[in-house]
C-alpha cells in the first residue's frame, strides 16, 4: 500500500542540518526571520542534550545505589573519573541551562540588529561549547554502563538502561509528529545527517553515528579508556556477537515502546563497521511494513496485520 510523502525535499533538507548552519544559511540569504526560528530550533536542541545527558548520568548512579550490591556512587565515579586516561569527562559539570537560554536571546537580538557577524559568532561558539558538554556526558554515561556491564552483567545492562531511557516521547502521535520528533532527538547530538523520505518510511543517515558512532572512531573501545563491549548474541545487541555498551540504548528503546504501543518507537539499522560505515535509523509510516527480521533481532513477534495499526499521517 503506497503512502505519500509528507515532507518536501527542502524540509528534509533543513531538518537534517545542524542548527548553527541553518543560521548562518539564513542570514546569508538576508532572511532574519529563518534566523531566528532557527535560533529557537538551536536552543531547545542544546537545552534537550544538557538535561538528556545529566538526568541519565544521575538516574544510572542512583539504579546502581538501588540495585547493585554495594553499589555506591562514589566508588563508581571515582572508576570513571580517571582524567588522564579520559580528559574529556573532566571539565564543567555545572547547569548551562539559564546562561544558554541568555545567550540564544542574544544572537537573537544581534539578528535583529542587523549585526550578523556578531551572531554567528556567538552561535558557533555556543555550538562548540554545547559539543564538548555533549561528549563529556556521552563519555560519562559510556564509562557508567562499562561499569554496570562489568560488575552486575549484561541484564543488568538492559534494566538499568529501561530506566534511565525514555521512549514516550514520540507514542501514538502522528507520522509527521513522530518524524519531527526524532530530527528534534537526532539534532540534538550536534551533527548533521541526510533524510530521504519514501512511500514506506523516513530514513536517517548518518556518515557516522553522532553518538555511539563518533566514540568508537574515537576509541573508547581501545585501550586506555576500554569501554565494555557487551557479547551476544542477545536482544541487547541485536543478535550480534558484540555491539558497544552505549548503543545497547537503541535496543532497549525500540523493545520498551514494543511493549507499549505493539511497534518499535524507530528502527535502529546498525553498520556492519560500526564507527566506520553509516548507521541507517527507519521511521516506517505502516507498522505493517516494518520487516520482520527488526522483530526477531529483539526477541520479539512480529505482530499480526490486524494488531497493526494504520499510518498516522
Amino acid at each position: 500500500m503506497a503512502t505519500e510523502r509528507i515532507f518536501s525535499d527542502e524540509e528534509l533538507r533543513l531538518s537534517g542540518m545542524r542548527s548553527v548552519d541553518a543560521i548562518r544559511e539564513a542570514l546569508e540569504k538576508k532572511d532574519a526571520a529563518n534566523a531566528i526560528g532557527f535560533v529557537k530550533r538551536f536552543r531547545r536542541e542544546v537545552l534537550s542534550m544538557i538535561r538528556n545527558y545529566s538526568g541519565w548520568e544521575e538516574t544510572l548512579l542512583g539504579w546502581i545505589e538501588s540495585e547493585v550490591r554495594d553499589g555506591k556512587r562514589e566508588d563508581v565515579l571515582t572508576a570513571i573519573e580517571d582524567f588522564a586516561v579520559a580528559p574529556e569527562r573532566d571539565g564543567d559539570g555545572s547547569d548551562p541551562v539559564e546562561r544558554w537560554k541568555a545567550v540564544t536571546l542574544e544572537i537573537s537580538a544581534a539578528i535583529e540588529r542587523g549585526d550578523n557577524n556578531d551572531a554567528l559568532t556567538r552561535a558557533d561558539a555556543l555550538h562548540n561549547e554545547a559539543l564538548t558538554r555533549h561528549d563529556r556526558g556521552m563519555s560519562r554515561v559510556s564509562a557508567i554502563l562499562s561499569w554496570i556491564g562489568r560488575r552486575a552483567g549484561t541484564d543488568a545492562i538492559g534494566s538499568a538502561l529501561q530506566v534511565a531511557m525514555s521512549s514516550g516521547m514520540l507514542g501514538n502521535e502522528s507520522y509527521r509528529d513522530r518524524a519531527e520528533a526524532l530530527m528534534h532527538f537526532t539534532r540534538v547530538h550536534l551533527q548533521s545527517f541526510a533524510l530521504e523520505e519514501d512511500d514506506e518510511k523516513l530514513t536517517f543517515i548518518c556518515s557516522i553515528c553522532p553518538s555511539g558512532g563518533r566514540m568508537i572512531a574515537a576509541g573508547h573501545y581501545e585501550a586506555p579508556r576500554n569501554d565494555l563491549m557487551v557479547k551476544g548474541p542477545h536482544p541487547l545487541t541485536y543478535g550480534r556477537d558484540e555491539i558497544p555498551v552505549y548503543c545497547c540504548h537503541e535496543p532497549v528503546m525500540e523493545t520498551d515502546s514494543f511493549e507499549g504501543t505493539g511497534v518499535p518507537l524507530f528502527i535502529v539499522d546498525p553498520a556492519e563497521r560500526l564507527g566506520y560505515e553509516p548507521c541507517k535509523t527507519y521511521l516506517y509510516k505502516r507498522p505493517a511494513d516494518i520487516p520482520e527480521r527488526f522483530y526477531t533481532r529483539l526477541g520479539l513477534e512480529k505482530p499480526t496485520p490486524e494488531k497493526s495499526s494504520e499510518t498516522r499521517t
